[in-house]
């Protein structure tokens, strides 16, 4: 073979391998950059977090709601983390909460997360979600029913009503039974909520309904709560629930309100003015407000009375 031979054979050679190397640098380099592409394409899974830090009102629940809905309808929040800081409220407003909370934990995993105090219709709520966690030193529990009965006015004589409780509803006694039918109620929903959660319930519904708060390591050895831990042990129970191992925690108010600002000023701003009514709420229930209400109202609150 002639030396020219040699030397074209080499050079062929060459370029076939530098051809290689340049094939296998651009499929690299496009596997490389696919990976980044759909990384930045596909939003980081998110875990949104509620928060029930206040009396339970009707300015909560209605607050809550526009929340619990954002969370239900945004894919990238798989899962939520409740944090729970309140001594119930309202009866109506608490069964809104819950009923909520449980549609929510029927799409998306929910870990309640309770704080100081987690009482009365503040507990009914976390017993919607998933499971509880609490601290050892939380408040838990207070399952029981106040009333008002109401001092509702008198009608003048130039009014005709059509029966004896068409101003008042009812009795001083009819609404006696009313407490009792919602305090069985309440009872009822918390034994059917815990007697199937991964700690079950450990205690009569008798003991349950007797009003008595519990701290959280009693609730744990009772079966009102499944763990006790830390609200960052409660966000990575949500992780294990939804399957996530790498995400992202946010707050779900911020995120309602950034959407807001963005898709609707009008929505935005009716929003921030729910959220300045409901920062402004008296943080200690009024029940002499109860006492003279022109009507009877159910709570579901702890007040520690002297």
């Amino acid at each position: 073979m002639s030396d020219t031979q040699e030397t074209g054979q080499t050079a062929e050679k060459q370029s076939r391998e530098q051809l290689i190397v340049i094939s296998v640098l651009v499929i690299v380099a496009a596997i490389i950059g696919g990976y980044y592409l759909s990384t930045a394409l596909i939003p980081t899974p998110k875990i949104g977090v509620l928060r029930v830090q206040s009396q339970v009102s009707g300015l909560l629940a209605e607050v809550m709601s526009h929340e619990i809905t954002y969370a239900r309808e945004h894919d990238d929040i798989k899962g939520v983390v409740m944090i729970i800081n309140s001594p119930g409220g309202g009866a109506a407003s608490g069964h809104d909460i819950y009923y909520q909370i449980r549609k929510l934990r029927e799409e998306k995993p929910v870990v309640a997360s309770m704080d100081s105090l987690a009482a009365s219709a503040a507990y009914q709520i976390g017993v919607g979600a998933n499971e509880i966690y609490a601290k050892p030193a939380s408040f838990v529990g207070n399952i029981g029913v106040i009333t008002g009965l109401g001092q509702p006015e008198t009608l003048s004589e130039q009014f005709i009503t059509t029966g004896p409780f068409k101003t008042t509803g009812g009795s001083p006694t009819s609404f006696l039974q009313k407490l009792d039918l919602l305090h069985a109620d309440f009872r009822n929903s918390v034994v059917a909520e815990r007697q199937n959660a991964p700690n079950p319930l450990k205690i009569s519904p008798e003991q349950l309904a007797t009003g008595e708060i519990w701290v959280g390591v009693e609730a744990k050895e009772y079966g009102l709560i499944d763990e006790i831990g830390s609200v960052i042990d409660a966000t990575d129970r949500v992780a294990e629930l939804a399957g996530l191992r790498k995400y992202e925690v946010v707050d779900i108010r911020e995120e309602l309100l950034a959407d807001l600002q963005v898709t609707s000023e009008a929505k935005y701003e009716a929003m921030e003015k729910l959220y300045a009514e409901l920062d402004a709420q008296p943080e200690e229930f009024d029940i002499t407000a109860a006492e003279s209400s022109q009507w009877p109202t159910f709570y579901e609150i702890y007040i520690p009375l002297e």
